[in-house]
């Protein structure tokens, strides 16, 4: 296998060489071709370049441990699929147009040297490392500029503490990068805990267009309504229905799966309960936010959720009826996977990096399905913070880990779903399209400067009228308008 691969990078590299070597620019369309391919042949032959120490390795020890299998899979699809002649022709032409934006893009425009560092909460791309391939590829290719991560692992609460205790003024300011989920990208704005892209450093600038809407919207400022783009995003999220075979594709309401769910299973105080409320209310075309994320606040000042808000906070409240809070669970998402692995229930709602761990030897099947509503947008969006002495050098990284090429590697290989529309073409998970709509209909949570404050003013009128039989407390109106910003009078 590793003879296989040297001596076509060999190969690709001398042959692409060639072919760039033109001098100046090119005279005519065949020029600009040549120049394309070529690129094409060294951004290959770049790529292939590193796998093989991995592959020497994996020659000499075999295939050990689960990454093995999963590089080694990884491969014989991309072996299977390039046997089909349009999958093979639609893989020269992306290569093509990424090779021929490669050449062009500008070189180092004076990056500062040194590490540069990102504040990351945990990799979620586990066993498969899309991440780790990405930043390797990067450390090889800026040798002067190695990536290292520090980690703020935890709840989302616990890791948006430590990313603002790193960023404050005074704070211990050692990242100069943040990977920060996007209800959390107001107060950094705000607050200014990060800066602005440098427009004139932008090297994918006309490629912006790329990005699906909605998410790209959650990079500019969305509270305050200023100018700039602020970071870019990495990865969108958006919840999927996970069902067992004989169950129904298709559920014709919120209650009508959610309570035979895994998700029902356990009542826990967390982020998952403010997402369940959000999108029950939105399943009878509810609102307590608007489309931008803004509070629908009534004449008294207080949140109006209207008779089919109300509809929906019952329904679910009615899907915990007579549970308590279980202080056991800590993730409800990976708890979830892990019980609809056992086939207890038939239906789950979870994310799209849900789907590789359903998978593998002597998994139930399963489909996957896009919601009967509207689901929560999430995301994680990368920043540079404003405390760092190397923005050019963070930007250009950001810049490549956000890259059209970056987006289907992160797909195809992690799970995560895409911020551009191309890698949702190119990719051959067969629920990609499914999750292109689930994620282009998405909708934001509220877009307030203390997220955590509105979560946890929701959850506590939640678990209050679950405690109370269903009854819900007078004063959560009131509660939910101040942690939203809309203070009631």
């Amino acid at each position: 296998m590793v003879v296989l691969l040297i001596f076509p990078v060999i190969a690709a590299t001398a042959v692409g060489s060639v072919m760039v070597n033109i001098g100046g620019v090119p005279p005519d369309a065949l020029g600009w071709l040549q120049v394309c391919l070529g690129a094409t042949l060294l951004a290959v032959a770049a790529v292939m370049l590193t796998f093989i120490p991995y592959l020497v390795k994996l020659t000499w020890r075999g295939a050990r441990t689960p990454d093995d299998r999963k590089v080694l899979d990884q491969l014989e699809s991309i072996r299977r699929n390039l046997k089909n002649p349009r999958r093979l022709l639609a893989a020269l032409v992306a290569l093509a147009v990424l090779g021929g934006v490669a050449w062009t893009l500008p070189g180092d425009q004076g990056l500062e040297p040194g590490t540069i560092y990102i504040m990351s909460a945990q990799d979620e791309s586990g066993r498969s490392g899309a991440r780790r391939i990405l930043v390797e590829q990067w450390n090889e290719q800026h040798p002067e500029n190695p990536v290292e991560f520090i980690p703020a692992n935890g709840e989302p609460d616990t890791q948006h503490t430590r990313m603002a205790e790193d960023a404050k003024p005074g704070g211990t300011n050692k990242a100069d990068i943040y990977l920060v989920d996007i209800v959390y990208m107001p107060e950094f704005i705000h607050k200014r805990y990060i800066r602005p892209l440098d427009d004139s450093l932008r090297q994918n600038a006309n490629q912006d267009g790329d990005f699906l809407r909605n998410v790209l919207r959650t990079c500019h400022d969305m509270y305050g309504g200023g100018p700039g783009l602020w970071c870019l995003p990495l990865n969108a999220d958006a919840g999927l229905l996970y069902y067992r075979p004989g169950a129904s594709p298709h559920p014709r309401d919120w209650p009508a799966y959610y309570r035979s769910s895994v998700n029902a299973a356990h009542l826990v105080d967390s982020e998952s309960l403010t997402i369940a409320g959000l999108e029950a209310i939105w399943a009878r075309n509810g609102e307590i936010v608007n489309a931008d994320g803004a509070a629908v606040v009534s004449p008294d000042g207080a949140v109006d959720f209207g008779e089919a808000g109300w509809a929906g906070l019952r329904d679910l409240v009615a899907a915990y009826q007579g549970k308590r809070v279980d202080k056991d669970v800590l993730d409800a998402e990976s708890r979830g996977i892990s019980e609809f692995k056992s086939g207890r229930t038939p239906y789950m709602r979870n994310w799209p990096v849900a789907y590789d761990a359903l998978r593998g030897d002597g998994a139930r099947p399963f489909e996957v399905e896009t919601l009967p509503h509207a689901s929560v947008l999430g995301g994680q969006n990368l920043a540079i913070a404003n405390s760092t002495d190397k923005p050019r050098a963070a930007q250009a990284l950001i810049e490549f880990l956000t890259s059209p090429s970056s987006q289907l590697i992160l797909f195809q290989i992690g799970g995560f779903a895409p911020t551009r529309s191309n890698a949702y073409t190119y990719a051959d998970r067969p629920y990609r399209y499914k999750l292109r709509e689930a994620v282009s209909s998405a909708r934001y949570r509220p877009v307030v400067l203390d997220y955590p404050r509105f979560s946890k003013a929701f959850r506590k009128g939640v678990l209050q009228a679950v405690r109370n039989g269903g009854k819900i407390d007078d004063d959560f109106r009131r509660d939910l308008a101040g942690s939203l910003g809309s203070p009631a009078g």
